[in-house]
């Protein structure tokens, strides 16, 4: 705080609430990265908002380049690209530059700048990463050519002080989106999901659930009141709870929602994921609900190759992206059976939520559950 008490003048106040506008209206954001660029200095900016799991929050914005140019960075340059790399490197809600990381010499020895920042006139860059787990990342970045100066102390100082702005400014648009999402379900709906479906409560108890979840209900003390859910999986049904109880302290960061097992020889997969409610206000349920949780069934093993390309349009890598995350896999690990970047699987998984029409993961499983003749229990 004392930092950003030493920095504050009238025009650090001022981008300060202009993020916070952008918190509540996320179409402000392009004019929050261009005025970042202008107080910092530099022909560029970059700004990336993304989300695996909820395509609405996903924003790719920049300017002192034309659509083509971002499509050649996207199908070449993206999964070989060593500046973005240190976004894998740097602490989550750091500012840094990346002359402090390259010279001159090897950043004009880097295939990405000689495949395409040495033509957008990309040479050094003052970044800030706001926000980083398995599902989400968050950045800006303001860019200079080889002609321009490098960044002083106090122009990285300014981006390190936003940093955490940025930062809350991100959540709170997830947040909001989140909220709008919990309002649209509604109890007269839940029979018509083509799932099992269960809402939880924090300490595992079922909320409410549909009639093709109860074979997966737990009775204790003769009361449906009482109910808890258990898969037949007990390695699959412990991690569940480790989740649930994870997502009543919002620990999730390093959670995986997406859990396969296997019923009476068929594989199944588990889809849980918070479902928020304040402390102090109870939802439309009557009492606070933590998390949902889906089951989905195939009647048989998981679409063929051919299936998914003919139904979806899908290219043979987007398969292969999607078929590793039904089967549960994060995207470190995608990308290491792959191998390929983790870059390259997040481009994959941004096409694949476009061409299912789906907001996030769980919605696209279902979608190609549904559409690729797959049964859903």
């Amino acid at each position: 705080m004392a930092e950003e008490t030493n920095m504050a003048s009238d025009p650090l106040l001022s981008l300060i609430d202009a993020i916070y506008a952008a918190a509540a209206d996320p179409s402000l954001w392009p004019f929050v990265a261009r005025q970042i660029q202008s107080a910092i200095g530099g022909h560029s900016v970059n700004l990336a908002l993304e989300d695996l799991d909820d395509s609405r929050v996903n924003l790719m914005y920049t300017t002192g380049v034309c659509q083509e140019d971002i499509e050649l960075y996207q199908n070449e340059v993206m999964g070989k690209d060593q500046m973005t790399d240190l976004l894998n490197v740097v602490p989550e809600c750091t500012a840094f530059t990346s002359q402090d990381f390259y010279d001159i010499k090897s950043v004009r020895s880097m295939y990405c700048y000689e495949a395409f920042y040495e033509k957008v006139g990309y040479t050094h860059f003052n970044v800030g990463l706001f926000y980083r787990d398995n599902g989400r990342r968050a950045w800006l970045s303001v860019a200079r050519s080889e002609k321009d100066p490098l960044y002083t102390p106090e122009e990285q100082m300014l981006m390190q002080v936003l940093t955490p702005h940025l930062r809350r400014a991100f959540l709170i648009n997830v947040q909001l989106l989140e909220a709008q999402l919990t309002s649209k379900i509604a109890l007269d709906s839940l029979e018509h999901i083509a799932a099992a479906m269960l809402l939880l409560t924090n300490n595992g108890q079922v909320v409410q659930h549909n009639s093709r979840a109860e074979h997966y209900l737990h009775i204790d003390g003769g009361s449906t009141k009482q109910a808890t859910i258990r898969l037949p999986d007990a390695h699959a049904n412990s991690h569940l709870h480790t989740l649930i109880g994870a997502i009543s302290q919002d620990e999730t960061k390093e959670q995986n929602g997406i859990l396969p097992f296997v019923e009476k020889g068929v594989q199944k997969t588990a889809l849980c994921f918070p479902w928020r409610s304040s402390d102090e206000q109870f939802d439309w349920l009557g009492k606070t609900a933590c998390c949902i949780v889906f089951i989905l069934s195939p009647s048989a093993d998981a679409p063929h190759e051919d299936m998914l390309h003919k139904t979806f349009d899908l290219s043979k890598a987007e398969v292969k992206v999607l078929q590793r995350l039904m089967s549960g896999m994060q995207v470190a690990e995608v990308a290491g059976y792959l191998f390929v970047s983790q870059a390259t699987v997040r481009f994959h998984i941004r096409n694949l939520l476009r061409k299912t029409a789906s907001r996030n993961q769980a919605e696209m499983i279902t979608r190609v559950f549904n559409t690729a003749s797959v049964r859903v229990e």
